[in-house]
């Protein structure tokens, strides 16, 4: 029987960096997955999106062309170089992934792998045994009862990406980020949207000032959003994306702060466990369950964590939201209309939102607007740092540019914006 220090089962974000963490510590590592490596993310999820979305950004960009000086033909779509584009990013950074697990040293098995007993795993017909097990096998579209994914009529966010041609109706059932995104894609495209969402409203979670403004840009692109409706398969346009969210890959597993389970010496990560199914919760959670596996003695928790949507414009934000910081807050908006940058750029929709309590702690920050999802980081960095909104207001940025915004924002909070009335 094989032994190993550490062994991962489940190769996506959670799982891959765990294995490479646990390596660089000095330790035998085996990551067993069942798929390719890189999970539902980069394979099915966050990477093959973004590069849709990057391409129908840049076709939307070329149709402004005229309005700064450009005289072009009319752009046109070719779906199939999108998608083919597409698969070649993904195909490129797997193989990246391969490569960096490779000059770990850590061993790779394709298969499904099985806690049978303290220690020990089953792959196949391989038996392997382990000091410490961490559990990263992600989640699984989560359903609407009474409609089967036919991959035909409905379908999930796999066949989304896949689609041989762009239909010319499509219903999207779930207005949270995967919804938004595909609504986005596809009615830039042309396809008639239409957005169903069981709650009260879409992107649950989000600012509300953020959220008012993304239903009004949904309403000029003639996405219709119907908001607190429970769709059932006989409201079926003909094509219907099942986007309500995901679901543990496997049964309810807990965890503590370290991401232990209650079994010792087997902890568990990412979607499997995660309150916020994200990417980046995962990659974290696997770099703390490699190093506690390995000896440390580090800790997780979900006070600072921040969500990019890539939508046009992008939206993005960390902390806590007006609603969820009460009425005693404070709060300074910065538009991106009064950013020189902005003007400059062609980009003057969207806002940058602080907030701050009474005594000047940072709270929250929420944008909406051109790089939205690279501003995040430094309110980020700054929420999770403790600053004050004092220290950010009196921190200038270059100019022009739209860090300026975040800084203007920040002097909001305090009465004391510049470039606003």
């Amino acid at each position: 029987m094989s032994a190993y220090d550490l062994i991962v089962i489940g190769g996506g974000p959670g799982g891959y960096v765990a294995a490479i963490r646990a390596a660089q510590l000095g330790g035998k590592v085996l990551l067993i997955e069942k798929d390719k490596v890189g999970g539902t993310c980069l394979n099915r999820g966050c990477i093959p999106t973004k590069a849709l979305i990057a391409s129908i950004k840049l076709f939307e960009k070329i149709k402004k062309a005229e309005s700064f000086g450009i005289t072009s033909p009319t752009p046109t779509i070719d779906w199939a170089k999108i998608v083919e584009r597409k698969d070649q990013i993904v195909a490129k950074i797997v193989k990246v992934v391969k490569f960096l697990l490779k000059k770990n040293r850590v061993e790779v098995i394709q298969g499904e792998g099985a806690i049978v007993g303290p220690g020990q795993v089953k792959v196949g017909s391989r038996d392997v045994q382990s000091q410490a097990i961490i559990l990263a096998t992600g989640s699984v579209p989560a359903s609407i009862p009474g409609i089967i994914l036919d991959g035909q009529q409905f379908v999930s966010s796999d066949e989304m990406l896949d689609l041989k041609a762009v239909p010319p109706k499509l219903d999207v059932v779930g207005g949270g980020v995967i919804g938004l995104h595909f609504a986005y894609i596809f009615a830039t495209l042309g396809s008639e949207v239409t957005i169903y969402e069981a709650l009260p409203d879409i992107l649950a979670g989000v600012d509300e000032e953020v959220v008012a403004l993304v239903k009004r840009q949904l309403k000029r692109k003639k996405i219709e959003v119907k908001a607190g409706t429970k769709f059932t398969k006989e409201m079926s346009c003909g094509k219907t994306l099942i986007c309500v969210g995901r679901k543990p890959a496997q049964k309810e597993i807990t965890v503590n702060e370290k991401m232990e389970t209650i079994t010792p010496g087997v902890y568990a990560i990412g979607d499997l466990v995660a309150k916020k199914m994200f990417a980046h919760v995962a990659y974290e959670q696997g770099v703390i369950a490699a190093e506690n596996a390995m000896g440390k003695d580090r800790t997780y928790n979900y006070d600072c964590v921040p969500y990019a949507i890539y939508t046009n414009p992008e939206i993005a934000g960390v902390g806590l939201t007006s609603t969820e910081a009460g009425p005693t807050a404070k709060i300074g908006k910065f538009p991106y209309a009064a950013l020189g940058i902005a003007q400059a750029m062609g980009e003057i929709e969207g806002f940058i939102k602080v907030i701050a309590d009474k005594d000047n702690k940072l709270l929250g920050v929420h944008i909406i607007g051109e790089e939205a999802t690279t501003l995040i980081g430094a309110a980020t960095l700054a929420l999770k740092n403790g600053l004050k909104v004092n220290q950010l207001a009196e921190t200038f940025q270059a100019h022009p540019s739209y860090p300026e915004g975040l800084h203007e924002a920040s002097l909001a909070t305090l009465g004391l914006t510049i470039h606003t009335a």
